[in-house]
Order: C-alpha cells, then structure tokens, then sequence
C-alpha cells in the first residue's frame, strides 16, 4: 500500500507516461504535474521515485541529475484503476448519531463515577 505522497507522484508519473513504452522526464516535469499546494522538491521525487521502483511499482533504465527513464509496471497499473474506482464510503446519520450518544454517554458515566468516588469514604 502506497502513502498519499508515493500515491500522488505515481498518478503524475502515470500520467506523463505513454502506454507501457519507456518515457524519459524530468524531476521539474513531474514537480509540474503535481498539485501547487504540495510541498514536493526534486529530491523528495528522487526518493519517492526509487521507493516505487524497489515495490516494484516502476522500471527504471537510468537517473542522472533529476532525469529519469522509466515504465509503469502492471502492478502499478492496477493500482491506479484499483484506487480509482473504489467508492468513497459515505457515513451515514445513524453511524453519526451513534457516535455522539456514545459520547455523551461516557461522559455522563464519568462524572457519576467521580461523584459517587468523591463522597465515598475511604
């Protein structure tokens, strides 16, 4: 399973890649296809990049000073469609509900608990 950062350069890197053909990028390239909210420098890619290749999630022919050459694997590519058709699971108003008077109902227990201790003699 892949972390938000490691998920996010593999969709830019998906994206700059064309079919199963090997694409040479740079790191400024996949900076670029990144949300500009992101905080990702060209060694955090550089890491990202070789985390991915050792999960072999991606095949590298070389990397020399931030340029890179490399092909998605299968196992990336169902990954991503995997990722991208997974429903977001909704919560419901019961599940909410519940929440909140289980909440509520460990905080009343707590102040009976610490009443009933206050005024126990020991």
């Amino acid at each position: 399973m892949l972390d938000k950062k490691s998920y996010a350069v593999l969709k830019a890197l998906n994206k700059l890649s064309e079919g199963t053909a090997y694409k040479v990028i740079t790191a400024e390239d996949v900076l670029s296809n990144l949300t500009p909210k992101s905080q990702y420098d060209a060694d955090g890619i550089k890491q990202i990049i070789e985390f991915l290749e050792k999960q072999e999630y991606l095949n590298i022919k070389f990397c020399e000073d931030n340029t890179y050459c490399y092909s998605l694997t299968p196992k990336a590519r169902i990954s991503l469609e995997q990722e991208g058709s997974k429903p977001k699971p909704k919560k419901s108003n019961k599940e909410i509900l519940n929440f909140v008077f289980t909440m509520i109902a460990s905080f009343i227990g707590a102040m009976l608990a610490l009443i009933i201790f206050a005024y126990l003699p020991i």
